[in-house]
This record gives C-alpha cells, structure tokens and sequence, in this order.
C-alpha cells in the first residue's frame, strides 16, 4: 500500500472528515448524545469483524485518535462521565466507517456517521451519499 492510500481506497475522504473533526465548531457534548444507539453498537460489532489490512486499519485509528487528541477536550467539559470516551470512539468508529465503505453494511455506515451528518460534516455527508455497503 503506497503512502496515498494509507487510509485506504477513501483516504482523501478521511482526511477531510478529520481535517472537519479538528476544525469544524461542533458542540461535542451535544453530538456525544446521539452517537449511543443500539444501532451503532451493532455497527461497532461489524467492525470488529471486518476483514481488512492491518496496516490500513492501525493508520485509520492512528489517524482519528490523532484529531481526537488535537481537540483538548477534558471529561469536566461534559454532563456525563463516559461522554468524553463517547466521543474519541466514535471518531474512530466513524473514521472507519468512511475507510471501509462498501466492505461493510449500509445500515452500519449509516449509524456510525448519521451524528456526524446531522452535525453538519460534509465529509460524512458525501461518505454516506457514496456508500452501497455489502447488505444493501
């Protein structure tokens, strides 16, 4: 795998929903309330079922714990006392979810980057509006 597609066949738009993670205003206590659904703890199954390169997998979590780490968020910051660590997995999770794309179901990206959408992330917007998934 070359340097350009570390993240996969979809690096450009991971990069982007991260670059969108880092600098986009987003209210992170609000978005930490809708990222714990059953349907995204099903996605986060799926995820840990997909078969994929290791190296893209660990540049990917690399990748989204490094935009994560950049935001200098602190668990006072949030109401509840898990909403931090929320946060930081869905990032992840959602990252994935765009590097994956069709290796795994729609239902699944769907769940993963619905907050993201509703936030306003383009990048998640266009992942999702480009994703098939395996049990579409």
């Amino acid at each position: 795998m070359d340097a350009s597609s570390t993240l996969g066949p979809r690096h450009e738009l991971v990069v982007q929903f991260l670059d969108e993670v880092r600098h986009r205003d987003t209210d992170w206590q609000a978005l930490a309330g809708t990222t714990k659904s059953p349907e995204a703890s099903a996605a986060m199954a799926a995820i840990a079922d997909l078969r994929w390169p290791a190296a893209q997998a660990a540049a990917v979590d690399d990748a989204a714990l490094q935009a994560f780490s950049s935001l200098g968020l602190t668990r006072d910051m949030f109401d509840h006392p898990l909403a931090m660590g929320r946060i930081k997995n869905s990032i992840g999770a959602a990252s994935t979810a765009i590097s994956a794309g069709d290796a795994l179901g729609r239902e699944h990206v769907e769940a993963l980057l619905k907050p993201y959408v509703a936030a306003g992330f383009p990048s998640a917007q266009r992942a999702l509006a480009t994703t098939s998934g395996q049990d579409a």
